[in-house]
């Protein structure tokens, strides 16, 4: 079951409790697992927990630079990654996304940066279970309000000449970039880290 399609539930957790509370109920049954997205590396007041194996946290990355510009106020992609093996040592189980994939001039050697960050600083024990899903950056004018309003002078993402509109006031990038996208990720994820990777979107 995913549980953290409406906010970032590591974070909300330092205020609420209720990711602690939900990963020890939930724990209590015999079926299924519950998982969730972050990209906050607050995971102290899960380590300890009572979870059974059935929680999947899953790490959301970028390359440090990009998290700077557009994911301001989330964890650093070092505390990211110190979060991870944090919980993998505790057992849980642990996934990444690097998302959202934004190509932005040099996105080439970024991003080869961060695959091989990820394979120097993760440890065996996350690399052992580790799973992959890579998600490209949908665009919308009505985030790109919102954004302008909450950050000021913030990173513009839009590019005409790399994006094609999607319907509904989204735009995504043109597909042959997409296409030449996924091959660099799948191409350098062998080389570097060669673990699964389950989608591509």
């Amino acid at each position: 079951f995913e549980i953290g399609s409406n906010s970032d539930l590591v974070l909300e957790n330092t205020i609420t409790g209720n990711l602690a509370w939900t990963i020890e109920k939930f724990a209590t049954g015999d079926r299924g697992f519950i998982t969730f997205p972050t990209k906050f590396a607050q995971v102290a007041p899960l380590l300890g927990l009572e979870h059974k194996g059935r929680t999947i946290m899953r790490m959301s990355v970028n390359p440090q630079s990009i998290i700077h510009k557009v994911e301001i106020g989330t964890a650093s992609l070092k505390n990211r990654i110190q979060a991870m093996n944090k919980m993998a040592s505790a057992g849980y189980k642990v996934g990444l996304l690097i998302a959202p994939v934004i190509l932005v001039e040099d996105w080439r050697t970024q991003y080869s940066r961060l695959i091989e960050q990820l394979a120097d600083e993760l440890s065996e024990q996350v690399k052992e279970q580790l799973f992959i899903e890579i998600i490209f950056m949908t665009y919308s004018f009505v985030h790109r309000a919102i954004n302008s309003e909450a950050f000021p002078g913030s990173m513009e993402l839009f590019d005409q000449e790399l994006m094609t509109g999607r319907g509904r006031g989204k735009y995504c990038y043109r597909l042959p970039l997409r296409q030449q996208g996924e091959q660099f990720f799948r191409t350098e994820i062998a080389k570097k880290l060669d673990v699964p990777i389950i989608y591509v979107v």
